[in-house]
């Protein structure tokens, strides 16, 4: 008999060299302990991390070898990136050539299909980029560069005369490090209302005020006071951005406060009240001014800065100092993450995890009203007009939903409730829209460019349809002619007060844009057929302003007797007195009807009304009178005025009507002291020229044109 073959060794190359007894079930267990591939007659088996089950493998893969898998699935690769290409490759024809081969290899094209990057490679790419965030995160320390500051607090009526800095010892830990105060340091001293004066403001400004601008959300605004006050009582640190927006809610408040408000017994008058606006406005300067310095952001701080700068709107138009508030306050959004609220792939930064969705939602309240302010402020006569700061496509935020405060509730689904249901947000959720439309405008005229006229009138006629289909499509408790209002029951929402004062403010907004951009076009309208849509449209929408007006006056409002120191509805007011009072300059005698008569007549004595409370009311008032007497000496309206208001000066003084007619009566004045009258004659008679059409009027720059009352017109 023949020698036999030798049998094949039936244990692991591992347990043959270091003679261990082998399983012989392959993985076997003494690799699989340590770790190691079990190789077996050239099949190698990876051995499965120690404490897993090994898998169940099919008896076609348990005859494979690792290799062997692989060289199949590169196989495979390959063909379907071969396919892919034959679908996606331009044709011959079409493609574009390489200058040279250099230039190919410099610039790979990535693989159509890409291999799956290893969970090793995954984590050090998102720890490099990790490490690239922390580079940016740099942070001073805030003892380097800022000084303390205390907050305290005392009787409304005596704030403005408490001292601005205080002696402080180094036992008192109010918004300060202990070290960093010596025994009698002088610290800067905030002062706040008392307690329960603070409720009294803020009551008056959720029910007059907030109704305009719906940015806080009222129960957590409620609970802040009371949180900041038991700090103070308590002598613990207390948020400074809390404390700016109580403070621009006291600024805010005390600027609105009219005759009716007395009754609230904080002041002894309204006239008390309103002079101490400008305090609390140098109070949340001075606040803005230590956040700056120690970097703090929060949400409660720029819902201080968005209401500052409608105190500084109301004050002084919208000015540097105003824009300035502004803009901080979108940078400390930015900062905060706001306009990333509902971008996937930021979702698990640290800033938007720490949110919880209730505050998420007052997140896209106050991003969504700083844009919508934002697109509106690019129409205002400022260095800013023609330009908005935010892009609908650098932004990842949702509309705020249509809800009311007591539905914002934590750890509960927020419902968004329909449209023709009245909210509190129903107002913010239009003037979005509004603001839609705003910026659809600046879109069509790009800055730096100038279209022909008859490009520029389209686009004037297309933004009037999208207006008017704004007003259509609105809510019909928010239209001037609600059908059935006076049948719904008191109680019901839709004939509530802040709905009353928001259908007034809506169409006001919406009805002075639409007298804005037919404005230019109002005199040329009345000798040119093609621009008679503008004339009609921008005189119906005067009136409106004006009748809108009669009509709040009737709802006997509280909102009523402070409307006009509001600075939207002043603006309202002055460009609808303009266009009144100069198609009363181009009808002529046979034209004048006594219901034209009486409407400027009417909107002469609104602007003799708020003359004390807003000085360039008077100027336009001046000017207003000066040019109908020149071109219309016996105009009823002049009577009319005489008659409804008693004990009005004299107009004769002269003020520059353009900027340019002010430089030049500058220059003439050392040589011609006595030809006053005479030289504003004829600045007027140049400027009527131009109004009559014999110039080019789509060149007139309006804002210059009333220069003379300080004020710009949108």
């Amino acid at each position: 008999m023949g020698r036999q073959p030798r049998q094949r060794p039936i244990s692991c190359h591992l347990c043959r060299v270091r003679k261990l007894r082998c399983s012989r079930q392959f993985p076997c267990s003494n690799c699989t302990s340590r770790g190691v591939v079990c190789q077996h007659e050239g099949v190698a088996v990876a051995a499965p991390a120690a404490g897993s089950r090994p898998p169940v493998e099919s008896p076609a893969v348990k005859d494979m070898s690792t290799m062997d898998l692989l060289a199949r699935l590169e196989r495979l690769e390959s063909i379907v990136a071969a396919q892919g290409r034959e679908r996606t490759e331009p044709p011959p024809s079409q493609r574009e050539t390489p200058k040279n081969e250099s230039e190919r290899s410099a610039h790979p094209s990535p693989a159509t299909v890409s291999r799956p990057v290893p969970p090793r490679l995954q984590r050090l790419t998102a720890d490099a980029l990790q490490l690239e965030r922390s580079c940016s995160d740099q942070v001073l320390t805030d003892s380097l560069i800022s000084d303390p500051i205390i907050f305290r607090t005392c009787p409304i009526r005596l704030a403005p005369g408490q001292p601005p800095y205080t002696f402080q010892n180094p036992s008192f830990q109010n918004n300060h490090a202990p070290s960093m105060v010596g025994p009698m340091d002088v610290v800067k001293c905030i002062w706040l209302p008392q307690r329960d004066e603070m409720r009294v403001i803020l009551q008056k400004y959720i029910v007059d005020i907030s109704l305009f601008y719906h940015i806080v959300h009222v129960p957590s605004l409620q609970s802040l006071v009371e949180d900041i006050y038991a700090g103070l009582e308590a002598n613990v640190r207390v948020d400074v951005g809390g404390v700016l927006l109580l403070l621009s809610i006291c600024a805010s408040t005390t600027y609105a406060w009219s005759p009716p408000d007395d009754i609230r017994c904080l002041f002894a008058n309204s006239a008390e009240a309103n002079g101490q606006s400008t305090f609390w406005i140098k109070q949340a300067l001075d606040v803005i001014g230590h956040s700056q310095k120690t970097a703090h952001a929060s949400l409660e701080c720029i819902q201080g800065l968005i209401i500052l700068f409608f105190v500084f709107c109301n004050h002084e138009s919208v000015s540097f100092r105003a824009r300035n508030v502004f803009m901080y306050a979108i940078s400390m959004a930015t900062e905060l993450l706001l306009h990333r609220i509902d971008d996937p792939t930021a979702s698990s930064m640290p800033t938007l995890v720490r949110m919880s969705e209730a505050k998420k939602e007052i997140g896209r309240r106050v991003w969504w009203f700083m844009v919508a302010t934002d697109w509106t402020l690019a129409q205002f006569s400022c260095p800013q007009e023609g330009v908005y700061l935010i892009h609908k496509h650098q932004m990842a935020v949702n509309k705020p939903r249509n809800t009311n405060d007591e539905d914002v509730i934590e750890g509960v689904d927020i419902i968004d409730r329909p449209e023709t249901e009245a909210t509190c947000m129903s107002y913010f959720v239009q003037r979005i829209r509004l603001a839609e439309v705003c910026r659809a405008l600046l879109d069509r005229t790009p800055l730096g460019t100038q279209a022909s006229e008859s490009i520029a009138y389209q686009d004037i006629l297309d933004v009037d349809a999208k207006l008017n289909k704004f007003i259509q499509n609105a809510p019909s408790f928010f239209s001037v002619n609600y059908p059935g209002l006076d049948e719904l029951p008191a109680t019901d929402i839709r004939r509530s007060l802040f709905i009353t004062a928001q259908r007034y403010m809506l169409n006001l907004l919406v009805h002075r844009q639409l007298c804005k951009i037919h404005l230019p076009y109002l005199a040329q309208g009345t000798i040119d057929p093609a621009y008679a849509y503008s004339r009609d449209a921008c005189l119906r929408s005067a009136r409106i302003v004006f009748e809108l007006d009669h009509q709040l006056q009737n709802e006997n409002l509280p909102f009523f007797r402070s409307r006009l120191r509001l600075s939207m509805v002043l603006r309202s007011v002055f460009l609808a007195s303009i266009a009144l009072v100069l198609n009363a300059c181009l009808t002529g005698d046979a034209e004048d009807t006594t219901e034209g008569e009486d409407e400027v007549a009417g909107a002469w004595k609104i602007l003799h009304e708020v003359q004390d409370q807003f000085p360039p009311a008077a100027k336009l008032l001046e000017l207003s009178i000066k040019i109908l007497r020149k071109y219309k000496i016996k105009h009823r309206a002049l009577d009319l005025l005489q008659q409804q208001v008693s004990g009005i000066a004299p107009y004769n003084n002269s003020f520059p009507m353009t900027p340019e007619s002010a430089n030049q009566e500058i220059r003439m004045s050392s040589v011609q002291q006595n030809i006053g009258t005479e030289t504003e004659n004829v600045l007027l008679e140049q400027h009527w020229q131009m109004l009559e059409g014999k110039m080019d009027l789509n060149t007139i720059d309006w804002d210059k044109l009333f220069w003379g009352i300080d004020a710009p017109f949108i």
